[in-house]
This record gives C-alpha cells, sequence and structure tokens, in this order.
C-alpha cells in the first residue's frame, strides 16, 4: 500500500476537490442524479429537487422506474442496461414523473460509473428540462403555419438564395406559383432559374447576381412558365443579407403571383 505522501493528493487536496465538485454540481441548473449498480439514487444536486419537486432526502434510494412516467419504462430500461454495459447515452428525449403527479420533458444523458478494476458499479443522469424549448417549437410552428396561410391567400412566396454554397430554398407558396413539387425542386440557383420564362431567365440572373454584387435591393418582373405550360406573371423583390462584417452572403426575395391583377 502507496504512503500519503506516494498519493496523487493529500487529504486535504482531495477534500478541496470534492467541495469544488459539489459546489459545481449544485450550481448547475440542470438535474444531476447517481444511481447505484441496483437503479436506486445514491446522490442529487439541487436542481434534481427542483425538477421533480421533492426534497434530496425524499429522492434518495428511489428506483429509476419512479422517477419516470410508466410510458417511458422500456425505452429507459434498454438505455439503462445499455449504460450497465458500459455504454452512454447523449440527449434522449424522454419525461420525468414530478412528485405533484405531472410530467415534464427533459433530454436525458446518461453515463457509467466505474471502479478501478473497471466494472460498472452505477451510473449518473443529467436531466434537462426542455419544456420551454418545446413551447418555443409549437410557436414558431404556429407562426410559420399562418405565414403559409396568409402567403396562399395572397399570392405571394418566399425564397432565399445561398450564394456560398449556392442553395436555394423556397416557401411551399413559391413551389406553387411554380407548379414545383417539393421533391422535385434540387434547391439550386440553377433550378431557381429553370422555371422563368426563358426569354426573361437571362434578366433575372443578371438582376440576382447584381444584388449579390452591389448590395443594394432589386424589383423584378418576370414570368414563371410552369410544367403544365400555364404561365403566370410574377412581381418580386429581391434584398441582400449581410454576415456581422457587413460582406452579402445571401440574397432573399419574395414573389407575387399578379397573374390575375
Amino acid at each position: 500500500m502507496g504512503t500519503v505522501a506516494e498519493s496523487r493528493f493529500s487529504a486535504s487536496e482531495h477534500a478541496e476537490r470534492v467541495a469544488v465538485l459539489e459546489a459545481l454540481v449544485d450550481a448547475s441548473h440542470d438535474a444531476m442524479l447517481a444511481f447505484d449498480d441496483a437503479g436506486a439514487v445514491t446522490l442529487s444536486n439541487l436542481a434534481a429537487s427542483r425538477l421533480f419537486g421533492c426534497d434530496t432526502a425524499e429522492l434518495a434510494r428511489r428506483q429509476w422506474s419512479t422517477l419516470f412516467p410508466e410510458s417511458q419504462h422500456h425505452a429507459l430500461r434498454v438505455a439503462f442496461d445499455g449504460v450497465g454495459a458500459g455504454g452512454r447515452v447523449y440527449r434522449h428525449e424522454t419525461e420525468i414523473a414530478r412528485h405533484d403527479g405531472s410530467n415534464v420533458a427533459v433530454s436525458l444523458s446518461l453515463g457509467p460509473v466505474v471502479d478501478e478494476s473497471g466494472s460498472v458499479i452505477g451510473m449518473v443522469a443529467v436531466a434537462h428540462d426542455i419544456t420551454e424549448e418545446h413551447l418555443a417549437q409549437e410557436m414558431l410552428a404556429e407562426a410559420e403555419a399562418r405565414l403559409r396561410e396568409g402567403e396562399a391567400l395572397a399570392h405571394i412566396g418566399r425564397w432565399l438564395w445561398d450564394v456560398g454554397t449556392g442553395e436555394v430554398q423556397w416557401s411551399a407558396e413559391f413551389h406553387r406559383i411554380h407548379g414545383v413539387d417539393p421533391l422535385d425542386f434540387e434547391g439550386t440557383l440553377a433550378a431557381h432559374l429553370a422555371g422563368i420564362h426563358p426569354r426573361d431567365r437571362k434578366r433575372v440572373r443578371e438582376a440576382l447576381t447584381g444584388v449579390a454584387e452591389s448590395g443594394r435591393a432589386a424589383e423584378i418582373d418576370y414570368r414563371v412558365a410552369r410544367p403544365e405550360g400555364d404561365v403566370r406573371r410574377i412581381s418580386a423583390r429581391a434584398e441582400p443579407t449581410f454576415d456581422a462584417a457587413g460582406s452579402v452572403v445571401g440574397v432573399r426575395g419574395i414573389g407575387r403571383d399578379v397573374t390575375a391583377d
């Protein structure tokens, strides 16, 4: 057995490191829990108490299965078994069961705890509350749906050209204006120009290139030759987009179908 002097850290240094680690864990906004090899909670931080809605003493010795709704048990048992075999789980979306009976969406990461021989003797879990992220995603989806409805009513579509990559993205309404299925659109500037009437194509290409080179917006009127042979008249505006240094990195635009006007 080695002497204290031969140890990597002295007793005081070890105690200090443990105190620092405990402070770091308790300062985290994410819930952190440690489990033994039987799946019982051995340690937890303050954020875990807040997330689960009970104090540290109530969390202690609880089995992992009591911390999650039954609907999540099968997937989590597979995850826990994998960690027990030495694997890791990163950002698995699931739900935890709070003390008050409500469920909270979390992103769960798991890792094994090993002894000096390399045997797994437990695991640690970090749970990040993603309720606000889900709410933000739902609000964004709702806003996008309203925007699509507004575009359809006004017959206005949007597009974006990434000058660096050459990639072009169309909104749903712009696909409808061109009569092109999203699955059939190649997402390039060439594909963007391909639907324009041959007599207008060169002029539109020069206008878009001019916006990218000059950094000034442009108004463009042109015709679209749809695949079924129908011709639509479009009134569009193209504007440059800039990076933090003021360089043009893209061109975005809106196009209104004015055929019926």
